[in-house]
């Protein structure tokens, strides 16, 4: 005789958080399964995509290190343009790939919703693995760029995880809240791409926070990238420390992470019924 399968039965009623997260750990493997299968589709079918992942800051790197050497110049700038203006360049490329990645993992990932049951959170945490990957590279090609340059690395160095969680933290923050608002409003995710791009110019990506004049620089403080970046710079060159001012911003954006995912995680059963 055979045995009869093992029957999983998944209830409808809402998971307390405690059993929320027993779930993703026990559905922690699929995180890594979206992820790989991800990077496998982008950087390894095809050489093409494995060298624009690179060349692509590169070329952006490029481009502003003649706008902001040959056309404009920054006075008091300590460090080579070209790796000041890519630790920018990388700590905000790892908050807006969560934004434009995670926060539409949801509505791109459809069909597979309505298949099977898993936390939909992990499809979020699948996103920010792939960041985390692209960062280490961006990380690398930094390395290298001091190197080229002659850039004696910063004894900080150990501090970058610190500063890289705040732009991950504000990264899913905003992930997370877009996803749940695209549950009932499905077009928010196309403006937001436009919304970033406008951002990038209010953020201390390509210029340093002493240009930003002190009557304006309550808009550094509200920001909690701008604390990333100025953190990242820190702990790679030496540059100045970040403001204590930053402080409530990151503590707002956690706050706000924490309030999100319980909303998101009580409105997992809406899901299938609105996509």
């Amino acid at each position: 005789m055979h045995r009869p399968k093992p029957t999983h039965i998944v209830s409808a009623a809402r998971l307390t958080p405690g059993q929320y997260l027993a779930a993703l750990v026990q559905y922690r493997q699929l995180i890594w399964v979206f992820a790989l299968q991800e990077i496998r589709a982008q950087y390894i079918q095809t050489r093409l995509n494995l060298l624009w992942v690179i060349g692509r800051p590169l070329l952006v790197l490029a481009l502003f290190t003649f706008i902001f050497t040959r056309l404009f110049t920054i006075p008091g700038l300590r460090y080579p343009y070209p790796v000041f203006a890519f630790i920018g360049l990388w700590t905000w490329n790892n908050f807006s790939y969560l934004i434009n990645n995670a926060g539409s993992a949801i509505m791109t990932q459809q069909d597979l919703i309505r298949k099977m049951y898993f936390p939909r959170l992990i499809l979020i945490l699948s996103k920010l693995v792939v960041s985390i990957i692209e960062l280490s590279i961006s990380l690398v090609l930094t390395l290298l760029l001091m190197l080229i340059l002659g850039t004696p690395l910063s004894y900080h160095v150990v501090f970058v995880p610190v500063f890289v969680s705040i732009s991950a933290v504000t990264g899913l923050t905003v992930a997370v809240w877009l996803s749940v608002l695209s549950i009932r409003y499905r077009d928010l995710h196309q403006f937001v791409p436009t919304l970033v791009g406008f951002m990038i110019w209010l953020t201390p990506v390509f210029y340093p926070v002493t240009v930003v004049p002190s009557a304006y620089s309550f808009m550094l403080y509200l920001n909690p990238i701008s604390a990333a970046i100025q953190g990242c710079r820190w702990a790679i060159l030496g540059d100045t420390l970040p403001s204590i001012w930053y402080l409530p911003a990151i503590g707002v954006c956690i706050a706000l992470l924490l309030w999100g995912l319980m909303i998101f995680i009580n409105a997992e059963d809406e899901l299938v019924d609105y996509i």
